[in-house]
């Protein structure tokens, strides 16, 4: 069956959440101007009803979509077409780094894949990852660009097992999305702590993102965990301030996690 005005219908086999899959489809409207700028979309009813899905997983694409801007929902009106005036993605909140942007095509994002290699983590990974001292793990070292500009340099550390499917993935190469390969070998994000803190470029960092030493940074530092609690993904991010923005905004609270605080929720904007 396919979707309203021809859309490409959910694919019911795909790992992919449907609440995720629907949220392309109205984005893809949007862009498209099926649905323009202002339009009210169909109620969370029509929708259910329209793809076939239910109300609740309807609700949740709305919430992603308007929390990337591309909606604005009105009490007792509805939910009505936008277009971001910025464009974002989410800080390792539903969504990886420039993830939005790679799959909505608004702008050019090249990953550079410095290393990726199973090698001893370092104590603040072990910890992270909740793993018995001296363990190993998948390291995987990202330079990325925004246009052609260079925006964060990263350092993804894994869990043995993790990594093992990434390192057989397209990740390796610059052209997977890590977040997406995750998700579909069932490692659903559930919640997520992080720290946002001011650091000066020095040395080998300020070479890689082509700044000066003592050049202003955001460093973050993030953990993600599933709905068994069990950490999965443990990463450093060094951004360029002067490239990216970081808004934080406050969000429902986490489960309880044995080391990791309750998480906000954040986005990243291209300024």
């Amino acid at each position: 069956m396919s979707g309203p005005d021809g859309s490409e219908p959910i694919n019911r086999a795909s790992a992919q959440p449907y609440y995720q899959q629907l949220a392309e489809r109205i984005r893809q409207q949007i862009m498209a101007g099926t649905l323009a700028r202002g339009d009210r979309l169909p109620s969370e009813g029509e929708l259910a009803t329209t793809w076939d899905l239910a109300r609740a997983t309807v609700r949740e694409a709305l919430r992603l979509l308007e929390e990337q801007g591309w909606i604005t929902r009105i009490a007792r009106r509805g939910a009505f077409a936008t277009m971001p005036s910025q464009r974002g993605w989410l800080l390792q909140g539903r969504e990886g780094f420039f993830e939005d942007e790679v799959e909505g095509r608004q702008r050019r994002v090249t990953t550079h894949v410095l290393r990726a290699e199973l090698v001893p983590l370092p104590a603040s990974a072990v910890e992270a990852l909740q793993l018995p001292p001296g363990s190993h793990g998948y390291v995987l070292e990202r330079l990325r660009e925004l246009d052609g500009e260079v925006a964060l340099f990263s350092i993804n550390y894994l869990p043995p097992q993790v990594g093992a499917l990434v390192s057989r993935s397209d990740v390796p190469t610059g052209e997977g999305s890590l977040n997406g390969t995750l998700r579909k070998a069932g490692y659903a994000l559930a919640g997520a702590a992080r720290t946002v803190e001011a650091v000066a470029a020095q040395g080998e960092m300020a070479d890689r993102l082509r700044v000066r030493p003592g050049t202003p940074l955001l460093k973050i530092k993030s953990t993600s965990w599933d709905a068994n609690l069990q950490s999965f993904d443990y990463h450093e991010v060094w951004v360029r301030s002067d490239v990216v923005h970081v808004e934080v905004q406050v969000g429902t609270p986490a489960p309880a996690h044995a080391s990791a605080p309750s998480p906000e929720i954040g986005r990243i904007v291209s300024p």
